[in-house]
């Protein structure tokens, strides 16, 4: 094989290795934006309930007085039953029906909102995870970062592309 076909096989590796890249890293970016809408909309929708109540939305009665710092999944029951408050489903925790969130519907991807699955993230793998300052001190501790703190009455997180909580270099949050 002459030099100049070793050069041109090299230069064709390197070039399909950038599409590559250039490929994923676009299929990633466009998750991210829907993903902080959606992350953002919930925020909103968590902080209007607020101010329509005068109380987060909170699946027991009495509310917790401790914040979740396990985090309602919007896959889990739990989350759902939150999500459930917020579109204004649940009559006995939102009496009054406001629809404060509206969920996107599920896509074929298997993102989107379905009321047996509850709310999957961009990427189709996971839920969001959604933390309420339940003691109201106006604090949250930043989920993987031991010791830190957010002021904020709701965060919310997503497992980003990789569909893995605990690598947070990906992870996609309502507070950056």
């Amino acid at each position: 094989m002459s030099a100049g076909c070793i050069i041109a096989l090299v230069l064709g590796v390197l070039g399909g290795a950038v599409l590559l890249s250039d490929f994923l890293s676009e299929r990633n970016a466009r998750g991210l934006r829907p993903a902080r809408a959606q992350m953002q909309g919930l925020v909103l929708a968590v902080k209007a309930y607020q101010t329509e109540y005068s109380r987060l939305p909170a699946l027991d009665s009495p509310p917790p007085t401790e914040d979740n710092t396990q985090g309602y999944d919007t896959t889990s029951e739990k989350g759902r039953g939150i999500i459930k408050i917020l579109t204004g489903e649940d009559e006995s925790k939102n009496p009054r029906n406001v629809p404060f969130f509206e969920p996107p519907a599920r896509k074929k991807s298997g993102a989107g909102y379905t009321p047996e699955n509850g709310l999957v993230d961009t990427w189709g793998t996971k839920g969001y995870v959604m933390i309420l300052d339940y003691n109201s001190d106006g604090e949250i501790s930043i989920p993987g970062h031991p010791g830190g703190r957010i002021s904020s009455t709701v965060i919310i997180y997503s497992a980003g592309p990789d569909g893995d909580y605990n690598t947070w270099d990906d992870n996609i949050t309502s507070w950056q």
